[in-house]
């Protein structure tokens, strides 16, 4: 059968929507929905195992009954989703067809999903297989865990399926070579059933969230199911039209409700993989397996039988897999790029061009899934700049692929000149490659091939005329002087169109909370919609806030034109479910903005006009880095509407990390990793840093400016001892997110510079910091000069707040206080030959001041006495 390429994403999809809800019996037992028993009974013999256990074969029972329940669930889903009963249902028959069609040569979407248990057709054996790939099973694992009886069945926790929790993968994680001596019972962390939230995706010890009863652990599913329900309902029901776009919907709202669901809870199993990772990875696998056997047109019982065999025959040696790996390079030249006018505008360019960098990611991710005629859900990883799909490893595809890196290559040249880019490979693999046991192996070697891809950029050795003549009608952009201007602005600013889009994306990101992406952006129009003027690899980029003021672009999504609608808002708590009825991409940065406060107290500002527009003092607009680096002033008095009553520095903190030895972690880390969890770890580690950071910053620190924070990475920029605090925060719940694995670490560098510094200077001398602070056993930071471990912070921490209490408590001068920063450094210089004088000039100096400053002679030795102790024994 022939399709075009419309069709054949149409078909992708209804096959990825089979594979992904194979498992949705698994929420819906565990949430006991209510059932007739008939058709229970009816569904079991249909889709479950039937096992003997006398010689006559009358008697036995019914393993994995939760596939039953997906063939009941899936009636209730159904209702939300696009038609699965009347028209073209390619390459599955729909519900009309199957009243009448009795042999099942061919399935139904629903029996292709809940057949995974008792495949027997060529369609069920896909979905099968993928699920095995998926887990990293052999034929022989499976088959015993196939045969295993329901009833009483346990985790390795000891745990039932319904009190099960699921593990952290982070606990588990060794990466110094030793064998992993713990039993599984020994893990202490779980993961709360729970909607995803920034709090969420934090473990718990297993006494907080583990329940020792059926009971409530039932009714735990049973809420996090309706709400579940409720969310389908609330994607626009136009969207349904639009096959794709509906199931990228479905997948963040499988996400929200499916993120801390263990896959496999019993049988002897380890609940360590979300239900969500799981379903993904057999939904991407499927797909890619389905297109390839449609390619080569073997479609049959043949082909159904080749897979049954799995590792026992030699279909599972054959490279079907296309494993596509994108890679943006260039991300700090591209960010902190600068030319005349680049400060003025600082803080809208970091914020535009930040957002700009997750958004080319994207897109180029969304370019190779159209080009491929492949559905949302074949997107297994993107953060940080980089992405995974999985795709069919045919001779067409790997056409396509080529074509797409061209075609994002020479983008890239005329629009960043080389500035930045991305690398685009395609690995083959073979369902064998991802067993267990051999899953390694092919990691080492996606992480080589992306190296690689690293040193091949923009294919410049095999492109016919790689030189390009570029035209300067009004000089460089002031911007950013690398690039050509090609209009003038107010005050003859010269600009290009991508600084100009920054600059538009840094504003609207302070208003706007929902992205378009469209084929067409011609057809949208009103004031409450803002284009940007590059197109992006041939898709044009809108955004909204309002989805009422545009219809929940109903008639966009109908005609096709519509190829995504992204949420990217910031909860307004920290417990706030991530849900708002459309996909969602965690791809937004923190922007402080003007408060209430802010405004009545701005004569802490004073003292930077020139460098401050007080036009833009109003309530909600984003601050700039000049307003920022006010904001650890403290009033000197009540008189907050007076300058002169504000003291303190004016001065930003720039703070830029990175988890220490992430490669060996993945590489490394797991005893066995698999598909899933490989999966499963990028996202959750990325989560720290894209989903709680940025929410934690609005709720906590609201006057840092997150510039990217994503994959294991973060660059902060906020004012000067505040930033210091919301780093060792970050460095304290870093380490209950990793469930207190102390081999999982990660290192920061610190810097204080007075506003108006460069930002490229900002990012070099960060990343010389970040590269000081990895020192020899990282776990460090770096500020100051100063290099300290995260476990000695608490002390750094305590002198800081003694020397504070005893500032406050004898109103000690600034004079006084920055001469015992020449103590300690002869305290510390013991080459010095009067390195031991520090003590009696420091004896000397606090009797001076004390005398001075106090007149009571009691109260003037209690505060010589503590001043010594303080300061002299347990500070210097």
């Amino acid at each position: 059968m022939t399709m075009h390429n419309t069709e054949l994403l149409a078909a992708s999809c209804r096959v990825a929507l089979a594979a992904y809800l194979h498992d949705l019996g698994k929420f819906a037992e565990r949430a006991r929905i209510e059932v007739p028993i008939d058709a229970l009974d009816a569904h079991k013999t249909q889709y479950c195992p039937f096992h003997t256990i006398d010689k006559g074969g009358k008697n036995g029972y019914h393993s994995h009954v939760h596939a039953a329940y997906t063939g009941l669930a899936f009636d209730v889903v159904e209702q939300t989703a696009p038609d699965l009963i009347k028209g073209d249902m390619h390459p599955f028959i729909n519900r009309a067809q199957l009243q009448v069609d009795d042999t099942r040569t061919t399935d139904s979407l629903i029996n292709a999903a809940a057949a995974h248990h008792k495949p027997d057709t060529f369609l069920q054996w896909i979905i099968a297989t993928a699920d095995r790939v998926a887990s990293g099973f052999e034929r022989d694992e499976f088959e015993k865990y196939n045969a295993a009886k329901d009833e009483n069945a346990e985790t390795q926790t000891g745990k039932n399926h319904y009190q099960a929790r699921q593990l952290s993968l982070f606990e588990q994680i060794r990466i110094d070579g030793a064998p992993q001596k713990f039993t599984v019972k020994d893990l202490k962390w779980r993961y709360p059933l729970q909607a995803l939230s920034p709090t969420s995706i934090f473990p718990q010890l297993r006494e907080q969230c583990e329940p020792g009863d059926d009971g409530p652990a039932q009714a735990q599913y049973k809420q996090l199911w309706q709400d579940f329900l409720i969310a389908l309902k609330s994607i626009p029901a136009a969207h349904r039209s639009n096959w794709p776009l509906w199931l990228d919907h479905f997948d963040t709202a499988w996400l929200t409700f499916t993120h801390a669901i263990p896959a496999a809870t019993a049988f002897g199993t380890k609940p360590e993989v979300s239900l969500y990772d799981h379903s993904k990875t057999t939904a991407a696998l499927a797909t890619a397996l389905w297109r390839w056997h449609e390619a080569e047109g073997k479609t049959n019982a043949v082909a159904a039988q080749a897979l049954a065999k799995g590792n026992r025959g030699e279909d599972v040696h054959i490279e079907k897999l296309l494993l596509i790996q994108g890679d943006f390079f260039g991300i700090q030249d591209f960010i902190f790029a600068e030319g005349s006018q680049t400060n003025k505008a600082a803080a809208k360019l970091l914020r535009g061009r930040s957002f700009q960098v997750s958004l080319f990611t994207e897109l180029a991710a969304l370019k190779v899934l159209d080009a491929l005629s492949l559905p949302p859900t074949s997107q297994i990883i993107n953060a940080a700049g980089k992405f995974l799909i999985v795709a069919p490893n045919t001779g067409e595809v790997r056409a396509q692929l080529a074509q797409v890196r061209a075609d994002i290559n020479q983008w890239f040249l005329q629009h960043s000149f080389g500035l930045a880019g991305l690398g685009l490979i395609g690995k083959p693999a073979s369902c064998n490659d991802l067993l267990k046991g051999n899953f390694k192996t092919l990691m080492q070697g996606l992480f080589a091939a992306l190296e690689k891809a690293k040193l091949q950029r923009f294919d410049l050795t095999v492109v016919s005329n790689p030189v390009f003549t570029v035209a300067y009608p009004h000089g460089i952009c002031q911007y950013n002087d690398k690039l050509p201007a090609d209009k003038l602005e107010g005050n003859n600013k010269a600009s290009s169109a991508l600084s100009r889009d920054q600059i538009k994306l840094g504003s609207a990101l302070t208003r706007e909370d929902r992205l378009l992406i469209v084929r067409d952006p011609a057809e949208l129009s009103g004031g409450n919609l803002s284009r940007l003027e590059v197109s992006v690899f041939g898709y044009g980029v809108i955004f909204t806030k309002s989805e009422e003021v545009t219809g929940k672009f109903g008639a966009l999504a109908k005609d096709g034109n519509l190829q995504r609608c992204w949420d990217f808002s910031l909860p307004v708590n920290l417990t706030d479910t991530l849900w708002n009825g459309y996909a969602r991409r965690f791809i937004n940065a923190y922007v402080p903005h003007f408060s209430e406060l802010d405004l009545q107290t701005s004569s802490k500002y004073r003292g930077l006009e020139g460098e401050v527009e007080w036009d833009d003092l109003r309530f909600g607009i984003g601050k700039t880095l000049n307003h920022i680096a006010c904001e650890d002033r403290q009033p000197k008095s009540d008189r907050v509407d007076d300058a002169s009553q504000w003291q303190g520095q004016t001065a930003l903190m720039t703070l830029k990390g990175d988890v220490d030895n992430l490669g060996t972690i993945f590489q490394q880390g797991l005893s066995e990793p698999t598909f899933a969890k490989m999966a499963a770890l990028s996202r959750q580690m990325n989560a720290f840093f894209a989903i709680w950071l940025p929410a934690f910053c609005a709720k906590e620190f609201p006057n840092t400016y997150t510039v990217f924070a994503g994959g294991d990475d973060f660059f902060l920029i906020g004012p000067w001892h505040s930033t210091q605090q919301l780093a060792a925060r970050m460095a304290t719940e870093f380490k209950t997110y990793v469930a207190h694995n102390e081999k999982i670490t990660f290192s920061a560098g610190m810097v204080m510079t007075k506003p108006g510094q460069p930002i490229h200077t900002l990012a070099t001398q960060a990343e010389e910091a970040l590269g000081a602070a990895k020192g020899s056993d990282k776990n460090a930071v770096v500020v100051y000069g100063e290099r300290v471990r995260w476990p000695d912070w608490s002390k750094v921490q305590a002198a800081q707040d003694q020397l504070e209490r005893v500032r406050k408590s004898y109103d000690l001068s600034t004079g006084y206080v920055y001469g015992l920063m020449q103590l300690i450094d002869l305290a510390n210089d013991k080459a010095n030959p009067e390195h031991a004088m520090w003590r009696s000039r420091f004896a000397y100096r606090t009797r001076r001041y004390v005398v001075d400053k106090i007149r009571e002679p009691e109260k003037r030795q209690r505060a010589q006495t503590e001043l010594s102790v303080a300061l002299g024994e347990q500070g210097i």
